[in-house]
């Protein structure tokens, strides 16, 4: 597969610096920082494959220094014979302190090994501050649809749906063998079937829920596909009915119709997927209750005061909000008097407080919106903050353009009409204020009517 076709076509697409250097043979040594899936130990490996180098694949986790000074001897060795350079690739190298990180300077410095670093963590607090200047430190983003996320994903599925056509082979007759031949008859004819079997919709919560990480929507994958194996190469047929005189389907049957849908996917990852679903009565009836039992039952039956100042907190924002501000701090004053006087005394302040808010005008935006919010966070891929609102406390974040161009807003004549960009690009265009549907009066007079 070419490079451009591997993600991260910033480094690796047309123009990109690290494609420049593979096809000049010139590369140096380099660290990889970015999250987990998103492919520096695929890209170390094109390296070394693209510039004939020999690769020697280590962990700071399972090596210690003893393993890296043979590697560099190693190294050393082969060059002399062979002049066949290599490549030391050093996954989680943070995971070396610094004085272990020391041992790399020297091999580095004279070219013995040409190491790559690979890194979840910010190099700038990381990686040794000598060790870093003498490496170039290349950013990888999480993956993405438009890295090209769903066909590795499809890729990924094609190879474990081989696996699959295999053992099926060997539990068919051999009538059903002949079928198959004919059916997938070519690796052309596999690898579209193997694309039908994955919905797009999968597909799409397959990239959303493993948050760019390829590593985790490929094991997701082969996991959905394993499950879904097992019922294939079962001699029962799914859900049979004892009852009916249908007889099992065939394992080709099985096979062919095969599916993994978008369901099957979240069903794998074993998320918890916070929905924001508060549109039920259960919510207004609770809210309810607590505005009606409180004028006369719920203190006289002995609840705990700062019980009932909490939730008119909680309601100030909730069900007020922005509709009026001030019942936020009357809520907080009204809890700050139930702690100093306690009972009785404070019930005539929380009468004051419930008063307030019932008469007080009511909007739920700002509650609606978070929902909104929180739904997207959990459910969609984990938008990157924009470069330019990154914060920059080192030289090589500095350099990354991390805060280059960010507008001061206090320095603008409004101190916010600056014409700077706050969400990620995926988000540009989402509002989440304003979503609440609101009756207009008309349907507001029309509901009151019935």
């Amino acid at each position: 597969m070419p490079l451009a076709e591997r993600g991260q076509k910033e480094l690796v697409g047309p123009g990109g610096i690290l494609r420049a250097l593979v096809l000049q043979d010139t590369v140096p040594s380099i660290i990889l920082w970015g999250p987990c899936g998103s492919g520096k130990t695929t890209l170390a490996r094109i390296v070394a494959h693209t510039t004939k180098a020999h690769f020697k694949e280590m962990g700071a986790t399972t090596h210690g220094v003893a393993d890296v000074k043979k590697a560099a001897e190693d190294a050393k060795n082969l060059f002399h014979l062979t002049r066949q350079r290599t490549i030391v690739f050093l996954d989680e190298i943070h995971r070396f302190n610094k004085a272990q990180q020391d041992i790399l300077l020297p091999f580095v410095e004279k070219g013995t090994i040409t190491l790559i670093g690979a890194t979840t963590e910010n190099p700038s607090f990381r990686v040794n501050s000598a060790l870093l200047s003498r490496c170039r430190v290349l950013i990888l983003k999480k993956l993405s649809f438009y890295d090209g996320m769903d066909r590795m994903i499809r890729r990924a599925g094609r190879i474990k749906w081989r696996d699959i056509i295999e053992l099926a082979r060997e539990k068919m007759s051999s009538t059903d063998q002949q079928r198959l031949s004919t059916t997938l008859a070519s690796e052309q004819s596999i690898d579209e079937w193997a694309d039908k079997t994955l919905d797009p919709g999968a597909v799409k919560w397959l990239v959303d829920l493993s948050d760019g990480d390829g590593r985790s929507a490929i094991n997701t994958l082969e996991m959905a596909i394993q499950g879904l194996s097992t019922i294939i190469l079962s001699d029962t047929k799914e859900g049979d009915d004892s009852q009916t005189k249908q007889e099992p389907r065939s394992i080709l049957d099985k096979l062919i119709s095969a599916k993994i849908s978008a369901e099957t996917v979240k069903t794998v990852f074993q998320k918890t997927h916070l929905q924001y679903d508060r549109q039920g009565d259960e919510h207004y009836n609770l809210i309810s209750a607590l505005h009606k039992s409180i004028r006369g039952r719920m203190l006289v039956a002995g609840e705990e005061p700062l019980y009932i100042a909490r939730r008119m907190i909680r309601l100030a924002s909730e069900d007020i909000g922005l509709a009026d501000s001030s019942a936020l701090p009357l809520a907080i004053a009204t809890y700050q008097a139930c702690q100093t006087i306690g009972m009785p005394e404070c019930d005539v302040n929380l009468a004051h407080c419930v008063a307030y808010m019932a008469k007080a005008k009511k909007s739920v935006d700002v509650y609606y919106a978070y929902g909104l919010v929180k739904a997207t966070v959990s459910e969609e891929y984990a938008y990157p903050v924009p470069i330019h609102l990154r914060n920059a406390p080192t030289t090589l974040m500095k350099d990354l353009g991390f805060g280059a161009e960010y507008k001061y807003p206090p320095s603008y004549p409004n101190g916010y009409e600056v014409g700077q960009e706050y969400m990620p690009k995926g988000l540009k265009r989402r509002k989440f204020m304003g979503q609440f549907p609101v009756m207009t009066e008309e349907e507001a007079r029309d509901k009151h009517r019935i």
